[in-house]
């Protein structure tokens, strides 16, 4: 449906055919009459143009809907969004949501407030922990600390025994994996390998003297080997194991090299990357490694600047998008970004499709890291934690709450005679999708211009860190805000029986 005044969908001409025209040169004639007005106008809006006539589509024969090839729908971010992106999250609102104990007890304003501003650099490892399920909402400090305890050996554990089974079947050359699983068949409780990737809490633990915290990290140490025997590693697949192997030997020396964090030769923390990486692997043989994992996780590395955390907040993160590392999965996301962009700006989606570009493969990259080449390093991490919060979906509260204020201005508009009825909402349109139809439509004339998929190719890689991510955030906002609205039109309507 187009409307005149709100909505997503505005200047929309139609134009009654004559008695004794036919219908091509009545269209003909129109886009000419469109052409001139939008010349005459020299700039002003639709609404500013005498000759425009806007009105709700209808199945009146009598009118024709006119869209020139230049035609677009308007994206605009209304006034209620001009001034919704917040300062990031500091640590004093931070420590605003937890109770006396420790307990994270408004995830919700928590998630709000991420999304509306990301968070503070000296924040955002703390915060990453509760977003990414590292550790529970509710759970308290004393719990945390076991809880550290419990992922540090665990991981330490499923690190040593794909350490120990490389080195046996002679598939790496490595002496220092060699000397690690080793050192990992030590009883003692902490050992250098078993702390050198361990939260600093974990390490003073181990330093501790006394012989009843010694026992009971020597205990927390057993149970994590039982759990790591209990994973599932396929020890005589050998050649899947060498295959992956060799593909993440290539990509951790090209991994984000241009950062501090990993510049220079022999840096360790590529050294960690490629444990976290192989570890992935091996005990995840669905999913295995794919390349662009490395580019995900060294997010999580940078600003974990631990091993162990990164490595199961890395992992959380993968078992929720696992999905667009397969191939049936990532098609599955591009159907769903291809029929967004079909309801937002169909001639934009008609063009590239004569480009050869209508599965919007080019867009591959966006999805799958989360937009990491397209803003610089610190804005890549902002729009990952902005889109990781999960506050805004068509699914969440303020998508229903606008929703409602939409239901509430057509029952206005029929003096109280018929209202809407809640109808089912669709979850496969996410946050990131409106993100790239948004950043689609921002480009769209630059997209025109192009006329085969490699131009298209060569426009989109263009883009990298010449976007500007509070208007890009805003106006994905604001185009999910008015798909909600206009969802409300469609929507079945039932009449006020007194």
């Amino acid at each position: 449906m187009f409307k005149s005044s709100e909505g997503l969908f505005k200047g929309v001409k139609f134009k009654r055919p004559g008695p004794t025209s036919t219908a091509s040169s009545t269209r003909a004639e129109a886009i000419s009459s469109w052409e001139n007005d939008l010349s005459a106008s020299d700039g002003e809006s639709a609404e500013a143009i005498p000759n425009f006539v806007t009105r709700t589509c209808s199945y009146d024969d009598s009118f024709e809907q006119v869209l020139p090839d230049h035609w677009q729908p308007e994206i605009t971010v209304g006034e209620e969004l001009e001034n919704i992106r917040r300062p990031p999250l500091d640590r004093e609102r931070f420590e605003q949501y937890f109770d006396s104990e420790g307990r994270l007890v408004d995830e919700h304003g928590f998630r709000k407030a991420v999304f509306r501003g990301g968070i503070e650099e000296d924040v955002r490892k703390d915060a990453w922990k509760f977003l990414f399920g590292y550790f529970p909402c509710q759970s308290t400090k004393r719990e945390r600390e076991v809880l550290e305890l419990e992922f540090a050996f665990r991981y330490e554990a499923l690190k040593a025994r794909w350490k120990t089974i490389l080195a046996h079947r002679g598939l790496t050359g490595k002496e220092e994996e060699r000397q690690t699983s080793q050192s990992h068949s030590d009883t003692s409780a902490c050992n250098g390998a078993s702390v050198s990737s361990a939260p600093s809490t974990i390490q003073r633990l181990c330093d501790d003297g006394d012989d009843e915290v010694q026992q009971k990290l020597s205990f927390a140490r057993f149970q994590a080997k039982i759990y790591a025997s209990r994973q599932p590693l396929d020890e005589n697949d050998l050649e899947n194991i060498k295959k992956n192997l060799r593909i993440i030997d290539k990509d951790v020396p090209r991994t984000d090299r241009d950062l501090d964090f990993f510049r220079g030769q022999g840096n360790p923390n590529l050294e960690k990357l490629r444990n976290i990486l192989v570890t992935f692997a091996v005990f995840h043989p669905t999913v295995t490694y794919a390349q662009g994992m490395n580019d995900v996780l060294s997010r999580f590395l940078v600003v974990m600047e631990n091993e162990t955390e990164a490595y199961w907040c890395f992992t959380l993160y993968l078992e929720k998008v696992v999905d667009d590392f397969l191939e049936t999965g990532m098609i599955k996301k591009l159907e769903s970004l291809k029929r967004l962009l079909e309801e937002i700006d169909e001639p934009l989606l008609n063009h590239l499709a004569r480009c050869d570009m209508g599965d919007l493969m080019f867009c591959h990259r966006w999805l799958l890291l989360c937009f990491k080449r397209e803003f610089e390093f610190s804005q890549c991490l902002r729009i990952f934690e902005i889109i990781s919060s999960d506050h805004l979906e068509l699914c969440s509260l303020d998508a229903e709450r606008e929703r409602d204020k939409e239901r509430a201005r057509e029952f206005q508009k029929t003096d109280g005679v018929s209202r809407s009825a809640p109808g089912s909402i669709s979850t496969e349109y996410t946050f990131e999708l409106f993100v790239c139809v948004t950043i689609l439509h921002e480009y769209r004339n630059q997209l025109r211009e192009c006329d085969d998929a490699a131009s298209i190719f060569q426009m989109v890689n263009g883009l990298a860190q010449k976007l500007d991510l509070v208007d890009v955030l805003g106006k994905a906002e604001s185009v999910l805000l008015g798909y909600c609205r206009k969802s409300v039109s469609s929507e079945s309507t039932f009449a006020i029986i007194e």
